[in-house]
């Protein structure tokens, strides 16, 4: 491969503040409104034009996994702000049905059930509020790409976007990217599946269509929202989601399939006789690239014998769905997702939140869903507006304190402070 070796330059520093996400998917914007929440001036930095990541940008329009699908389910295992944008958006009819076999529990009773379809368009609009009330200042159509370190602590990240090269600068940096970026680049182990060397999930592009004639008891095992709904669309990828080659060659691939896919589902649904697509996700669905070694690494027997840890920030109860060639559900009410999961080895400042926590592959595949991704998300903002404020490392905090301040903003630990 040749090289050009590009000049060293001088950049203006946009802005300096206590919290930087990096990121606006699911995980980043409940970081982001965590951290606000704390206090911190807090910066979001997001690639598209809107926050939501995979929910929205990837068309993936159902929200899994506030409690176990199937029984034992008596605990809401994810409250929070991942609950709080359920209801936000009831409030402007923003739910749908969900394809999902689970037993439905009464929202105006303060409970939620397993899984909620959700209106994309209007998830949007509910983020932005949340964020904009929260006071988070967003950074649209912007990417971070490099890291600032002084001795393996991160002080900021460098961003591009139409104004340029920019530094942004940070008392503790949440990585929310999804792709774990931010720690690859700062130096941080991980481990990924790059091909199928190894049991992984493939990734699918979704798409809407209008129903016109579709009625309420239609079953259509997919994603509906009035008269439309989102299909699991062409793909079953399986590709280096962090090789730009090798994702621009999928996301051509699938695009070229969505008519012929769509032809075959109406074949096999009667109820999509009449429907027609009006809408392909700006981005493929991808489902897992890299994986940070943190302090701990969750594992296979974690999940399925429902570990408890002192250090619990997050509670995932979802089902295992591929590594075992069926979806496995949980035989207990949930496992605690530990603090060390999102602490990066080798890196200060940094806080990783979302799919790319420090896991095996069976766990990941069930804290992986977005409701436990969200929660995962609070705690890490959390840990960095506290970790801002004491001007320390989020690695040398005290759990409990993240602990208590989690419950004090709503989320569900199983435990009293």
């Amino acid at each position: 491969m040749r090289l050009y070796p590009e000049p060293a330059r001088e950049i203006p520093v946009y802005a300096e503040k206590d919290v930087v996400v990096a990121g606006g998917g699911p995980a980043g914007v409940c970081a982001a409104i965590a951290a606000a929440r704390c206090g911190a001036d807090t910066l979001l930095i997001e690639r598209f034009a809107y926050p939501g990541g995979t929910a929205t940008a990837s068309l993936m329009g159902n929200i899994n996994g506030y409690r176990n699908q199937k029984k034992p389910d008596a605990t809401q295992t994810v409250k929070g702000i991942a609950a709080e944008i359920i209801y936000a958006l009831r409030e402007i009819d923003g739910l749908g049905v969900s394809p999902y076999e689970q037993e439905e529990y009464d929202m105006d009773k303060g409970e939620l059930s397993y899984s909620y379809a959700v209106d994309t368009e209007k998830l949007k609009l509910v983020l932005l509020r949340m964020l904009l009330d929260a006071g988070v200042q967003m950074l649209l159509h912007t990417m971070a790409v490099d890291v600032i370190m002084d001795n393996g602590n991160l002080k900021g990240v460098i961003v591009e976007n139409k104004s340029g090269r920019q530094a942004i600068l940070g008392k503790a940096i949440v990585d929310a990217s999804g792709d774990a970026d931010i720690a690859a680049k700062a130096g941080a182990p991980f481990w990924q599946v790059i091909k199928d060397e190894a049991p992984r999930m493939s990734d699918n592009l979704m798409y809407k269509v209008c129903c016109p004639n579709a009625t309420d008891s239609d079953k259509l095992h997919a994603v509906k929202i009035g008269k439309t709904a989102i299909v699991w669309g062409p793909g079953g990828i399986v590709m280096n989601g962090c090789d730009a080659t090798e994702l621009s060659a999928a996301e051509v691939k699938v695009r070229q399939q969505v008519y012929d896919h769509f032809e075959s589902v109406k074949a096999k649904i009667p109820a999509f006789k009449d429907a027609f697509i009006v809408e392909t996700a700006p981005m493929i669905g991808i489902r897992q690239t890299r994986f940070i070694e943190g302090e701990y690494k969750l594992t296979a027997d974690d999940a399925i014998n429902g570990a408890r840890f002192d250090d619990v920030i997050a509670i995932s109860s979802c089902p295992i769905i591929h590594f075992y060639g069926y979806r496995r559900y949980l035989e207990h009410e949930g496992y605690d997702i530990p603090y060390r999961c999102l602490l990066p080895r080798q890196v200060e400042n940094l806080v990783v939140v979302g799919r790319s926590i420090s896991s095996e592959q069976q766990p990941y595949e069930s804290h992986r869903a977005m409701a436990p991704v969200m929660a995962i998300g609070q705690a890490g903002g959390v840990s960095a507006a506290l970790a801002a404020e004491s001007g320390i490392s989020p690695r040398k905090l005290d759990v409990r304190e993240i602990q208590e301040t989690l419950i004090y903003q709503g989320a569900e630990l199983r435990m009293e402070i």
